[in-house]
């Protein structure tokens, strides 16, 4: 027997996570509610969102809840309705993120988006593509692959982890254009310093510079940590990861495209839900996440991850996020222990690393493990990168075991 779309909604929809907090609207930095809970243990915490974010139970049993009514019935009338919950999806994160749903595409990660990005650029040989030299390899290299097939150039450019204002890192972004220059591309934040880029005022000096050139910025680190303005910031094209800080399904991420240059970059995958012909596109930003078959009860999870976001707020995640790593921030300078990433507020993020020998990076991993029962990572030295499920009491064990491991930092 087919079921109905109203009653597959119906039943997949029983328990968002919309509707399990309903009434939190106070700040982020209030004690975290039972409604949020996530199903780790606390000897076994995430301090790595840098990486992989835990998702929150409602979210994983809204997953789940999904997976079983499309196993109940995979009818046409069914999958239409996880395909009506992937445009609530679309058109909850555009709101968030200050756009329109025709400007979001519903990609699987990060590096997807990223090399729709590089591969869908109309690049012409003699133009050159400038990229910030801590920007990730699907941000990095794939320019250069690109690049070298269309007799392009990439140039890159550091900006030091010391540098003092926010002026410093706009001058070095405008001096990297040059009137060859199509493309400026960076990371908003480094995975590998937490290095955060002033990306509004970057975007918009460069484009005072140079007007027709195309600012692609990556937002793993960002979607789901920041409270961002697309509008407000100017980029041409966004990424995002759900996996990572904004704590959603695996293999689900965003492509934001402005309206203007949609029709000018190609798609990477022509598929469904394309019509007979090259005219037959989905509307807008669409076109970029017509892959074929998907984790429909993945994407679909991704409307009840907005519901959690706007339940607590973006603002308010980002204030309880840089709460959490602020402690962890001033607890380890009270060690007096070398940090890779910067003191600076201007350019701190929730993603902090302290400096480590490559060859002892990983040993000191496990010993904070082991001590402290909190999962960090070896990427840059000792990267923990809290968010809004941890406390303080995962911060202080952390601290402590980083002090009583302080021997392998040197």
């Amino acid at each position: 027997m087919a079921l109905a779309r109203r009653d597959f909604l119906k039943a997949v929809g029983g328990a968002s996570v919309a509707g399990s907090l309903v009434g939190y609207a106070t700040p982020a930095a209030a004690a975290m509610p039972a409604a949020l809970a996530f199903g780790f243990t606390d000897d076994n915490v995430p301090m790595n969102a840098a990486n992989l974010c835990p998702m929150p139970s409602s979210v994983v049993t809204a997953h789940a809840r999904y997976a079983q009514a499309l196993d109940l019935s995979l009818s046409t009338a069914s999958r239409a309705g996880v395909e009506a919950l992937k445009e609530d999806a679309r058109s909850r994160v555009a709101a968030m993120l200050g756009t329109s749903a025709d400007e979001i595409a519903i990609v699987r990660n990060t590096s997807e988006a990223n090399n729709t990005i590089v591969q869908g650029m109309p690049l012409a040989e003699g133009d050159e593509v400038v990229l910030w030299d801590q920007n990730h390899p699907s941000n990095d290299v794939a320019w250069e692959v690109q690049a070298s097939r269309l007799g392009a150039t990439v140039r890159r450019f550091s900006v030091p982890t010391d540098t003092g204002s926010i002026d410093e890192v706009v001058d070095l972004f405008v001096a990297a254009v040059g009137d060859k220059t199509k493309v400026v591309s960076f990371t908003h934040i480094s995975n590998i310093t937490g290095f955060r880029l002033p990306a509004a005022e970057i975007c918009a000096a460069v484009r005072k510079r140079k007007g027709d050139i195309h600012i692609h910025v990556d937002g793993a680190q960002t979607w789901g940590a920041v409270d961002i303005d697309l509008g407000a910031i100017e980029a041409d094209s966004f990424s995002g990861s759900a996996h990572k800080w904004f704590m959603g399904p695996r293999e689900v991420g965003i492509l934001y495209v402005r309206e203007r240059h949609i029709d000018s970059i190609w798609p990477n995958v022509v598929s469904i839900p394309w019509g007979r012909t090259k005219d037959d596109a989905p509307t807008g930003a669409r076109k970029f996440d017509a892959l074929g078959q998907r984790d429909d009860a993945a994407v679909a999870a991704l409307a009840d991850t907005a519901g959690f976001h706007e339940a607590m707020t973006p603002a308010g995640i980002e204030e309880r996020s840089m709460m959490i790593a602020n402690r962890l921030r001033e607890g380890l300078q009270d060690l007096n222990v070398k940090f890779v990433s910067t003191a600076n507020p201007a350019f701190t993020s929730s993603i902090v690393i302290l400096s480590a020998p490559r060859e002892n990076s990983r040993q000191i991993v496990e010993q904070v493990y082991d001590n402290a029962g909190v999962q960090a990572a070896a990427t840059g030295g000792l990267r923990m990168s809290p968010h809004v499920y941890n406390t303080a009491d995962h911060v202080d064990r952390v601290i402590a075991a980083v002090k009583k491991s302080r021997a392998l930092l040197s």
